[in-house]
């Protein structure tokens, strides 16, 4: 596999041919190359970045993630003296915009990954390889990602030139503007506002970003490179050729199953950095503590501050991660404040640069975003705080109702009732529609109130529900989920182009009706969220429901569904896990419940009853251990039924334990240090009739020191965490527990980091209470 790069350098004044002298990766045209910029949407882009497609026959390369992001970078590496150099001098009058813009580009490999915006993997006839074109308008990504960099220049520039080209951008030499002919109100209002501007230097001190030293404000090296590094990384899988694949040994991962691509872009770069991290240069030529920022801040906190601020998802999808990271202790790196602040900056840049026009200034916060809900996301971070001593949910309904009661002009008293969580997250969602659309909602028909008022409500968190009065109180009464995460429903009710606010209402609520008719109300999934994509109709191209087309809401996994547009026929050919939305048949399938449960998920809901009720025990016979070979795959029968298969790594043990069932299964090698003293081999007893074949297979025997939490799997504990009796174990493959066995957990301070099934012959066999431990 050979990949060849070059800069499709446009034409943009005299300090384009300037930064064109420098870039690298430079080459000369040849057939199939894609121009990433189009010469009518110039104005205010950077010069783009394009790819030969001869140079993209991408040969399968099994084994990997993302086949095509590994070979792209392969061999390439971080610039780090030059990001060092960056972070230096940021901040000095001196370092100009182009200057940063063309070290940007030789720094961080990663960036050179958006020439492929556009493709997708997916052979066609036309393509055999592979690569097709689709997706977002090629180069948008790109230019969002500057965005975000020139963002972050401002920030640090604030003092000096960082007012004018945050709020105006630069000329055609990339010289900050202090005044531009058309100037709107707004643009000029933010430039004035005081409060606005401390918000955002408190916001980088708090980020550890800059630093007071006596009366002057000097720049923290290490932390703004952490914040350069997060921000080259960020939105690299919005290019669905590298969207990676769960590998066997990751599965399941946050809900995604072996073999199932993750198209949440989020998810899909936290599983690189922290399943696959030596795929990224930028990251992995990190020294330790700082990749541990990064990682931390990134996939760690799992926190989309879109998703929260603008009311797009359930506190269960919006505050699980956050709310582990600050709960954590043992020895993960708990979350401190300054990772928050830092958090939270990297949002404001990334929000910043939303437009894909960098060189105009940050015209997405400046003059699109209504000031006091600007004002509002930047005081969020105090919410995140009271997750130390709050809910979710709590954190949640506290956010929505002081977002109602601050929202201007004033919307008058938010009165209680059914409809009241709805009204409040649409109020979020639709910023400066608000009004219009909450208008609309009155005008729904009962139907459709009811259906987005129930959804909506949906915490998508264990044992969690929003307060009576706020929502609907059979959604009280009976906690179901999954609850459903619209994802792009803010940006359907802010750009409505032609539509009316009362229709995209009612596909709105439509778009709720089909999701629950692909995943059914289920007691056991109240913890759960899906994830539905309606991106094909508010950011790839201009869509209006006067549209022919037909609207089909597709399954294409166990947590995500995704919005289709086809054409009018394609009711004549119906298809299974797919609801086409308001089509008076009835879909061609029944849902198959989703009867295994995963292990993260079963961990989420045992965790405080385990850590509650559970006895410590410690195990007291010996075992059998012997190197395993890479491989070779082991069953592990009791009583003569099958309890798991797995397949030995490099470095792995296969252990048999010392019970009548003789059972094998397989530990890692950390794993099997842990659990047995494998620095004292014992002879095998001589007494023992398999004495001798054990030793022929290269057995020795080793005492364990194995302690662990258990809880009796009783059958109303199963009825309300594990219903369908089956989960899935740590090393990716379906366990069965039955009534009576023992649920057994790994425990690491107060936190479980495993649950596995021990049947309860072997448990009585190999277990006894570990009395010191419960002192």
């Amino acid at each position: 596999f050979e990949t060849t790069f070059f800069l499709a350098l446009m034409s943009m004044g005299a300090c384009a041919a300037s930064v064109a002298s420098v870039l690298p990766c430079q080459g000369s045209a040849s057939v199939g190359e894609i121009e990433i910029v189009p010469p009518e949407s110039r104005a205010g882009r950077v010069p783009g970045v394009a790819v030969s497609l001869e140079a993209l026959a991408v040969t399968g390369k099994t084994g990997s993630p993302s086949p095509v992001l590994e070979a792209v970078l392969a061999g390439r590496k971080m610039d780090l003296d030059r990001a060092q150099a960056i972070a230096q001098d940021i901040g000095k009058p001196e370092y100009s915009l182009a200057q940063y813009y063309q070290d940007l580009l030789m720094t961080f490999p990663e960036l050179h990954l958006f020439s492929l915006e556009g493709l997708s993997v997916e052979a066609t006839d036309d393509s055999p390889e592979g690569l097709t074109t689709g997706g977002r308008a090629a180069g948008d990504e790109f230019q969002r990602t500057m965005g975000a960099f020139f963002a972050i220049y401002w920030l640090f520039r604030l003092p000096l030139d960082g007012k004018h080209g945050f709020c105006r951008g630069v000329d055609e030499s990339w010289k900050p503007v202090e005044s531009r002919e058309g100037d709107s109100d707004k643009v000029a209002a933010f430039f004035e506002d005081d409060e606005i501007w401390k918000h955002f230097q408190d916001l980088m001190l708090d980020a550890g970003l800059m630093v007071k030293q006596g009366g002057a404000m000097r720049v923290d090296k290490e932390s703004t490179l952490a914040l350069l590094v997060l921000t080259a990384l960020h939105d690299i899988m919005k290019i669905n050729a590298l969207l990676p694949t769960v590998q066997k040994a990751d599965a399941p991962y946050r809900g995604y199953l072996e073999a199932e691509v993750i198209a949440d872009h989020d998810l899909a770069v936290f599983y690189i950095m922290e399943q696959h991290t030596h795929i990224l240069p930028s990251l992995c030529q990190l020294p330790p503590a700082m990749q541990q920022v990064v990682q931390t801040v990134l996939s760690g906190l799992a926190f989309n501050n879109g998703w929260f601020v603008q009311a797009e998802a359930p506190p269960g999808a919006v505050f699980l991660g956050i709310k582990a990271a600050i709960m954590r202790n043992g020895s993960e790196r708990r979350v401190s404040r300054r990772d928050l602040s830092l958090y939270f900056v990297h949002w404001l840049t990334d929000l910043a640069g939303a437009e894909p026009t960098p060189l105009c200034g940050c015209n997405k916060l400046t003059s699109q975003l209504p000031m006091p809900v600007l004002k509002s996301f930047m005081k969020s971070v105090r919410y995140i705080q009271q997750l130390a001593d709050r809910s979710e949910t709590e954190v949640m309904e506290s956010y929505l109702k002081d977002r109602w009661k601050d929202h201007r002009p004033s919307m008058g008293t938010l009165e209680a009732g059914p409809h009241a969580l709805a009204k409040a997250r649409l109020l979020c969602m639709a910023q400066g529609n608000a009004k219009v659309v909450l208008d609309a909602f009155e005008k729904l028909s009962p139907e459709d109130q009811e259906v987005l008022s129930v959804e909506m409500a949906r915490t998508g968190a264990e044992r969690q529900s929003f307060s009576k009065g706020f929502v609907p109180d059979s959604v009280r009464q009976e906690l179901v989920g999954p609850a459903f995460l619209v994802y792009y429903g803010p940006a359907f009710l802010q750009r409505m182009g032609t539509d009316s606010p009362l229709r995209r209402l009612e596909i709105l609520a439509e778009i709720y009706r089909c999701a629950r008719k692909l995943w059914p109300a289920r007691t056991a999934e109240a913890g759960d969220c899906v994830t539905v994509r309606i991106d094909a109709i508010t950011i790839q191209g201009q869509w209006s429901s006067a549209d022919p087309e037909v609207l089909l809401l597709r399954m294409c996994s166990s947590k995500q569904a995704c919005l289709e547009r086809r054409p009018e026929d394609a009711k004549k050919n119906r298809e299974d896990n797919a609801v086409i939305l308001f089509d008076s048949e009835p879909p061609t399938f029944l849902p198959q419940a989703p009867e295994l449960c995963s292990q993260e998920e079963l961990i989420r809901r045992i965790s405080h009853e385990m850590l509650t009720n559970g006895q410590w025990y410690r195990k007291v016979a010996f075992a059998f251990l012997r190197p395993a070979k890479p491989g070779e795959v082991i069953t592990t029968m009791v009583n003569g039924k099958e309890e798991t298969r797995n397949i030995a790594q490099e470095s792995d043990f296969v252990v048999q334990a010392n019970t009548k069932w003789k059972e094998n299964y397989i530990l890692s090698k950390t794993r099997a240090s842990e659990a047995y003293d494998l620095t004292n081999p014992m002879e095998i007893p001589s007494g023992r009739p398999d004495a001798s074949q054990l030793s022929a297979e290269g057995f020795c025997c080793y005492r364990s020191r194995t302690r662990i939490k258990a809880l009796k799997a009783t059958d109303e504990l199963l009825r309300r965490h594990c219903p369908f009796k089956r989960f899935m174990a740590k090393w990716g493959t379906p366990c069965v527990v039955q009534v009576d066995d023992m649920l057994a957990a790994q425990v690491a301070g107060d936190t479980v980091t495993e649950i596995y099934r021990i049947e309860k012959t072997v448990f009585r066999e190999t277990f006894v209470p570990d009395l010191a431990s419960e002192k």
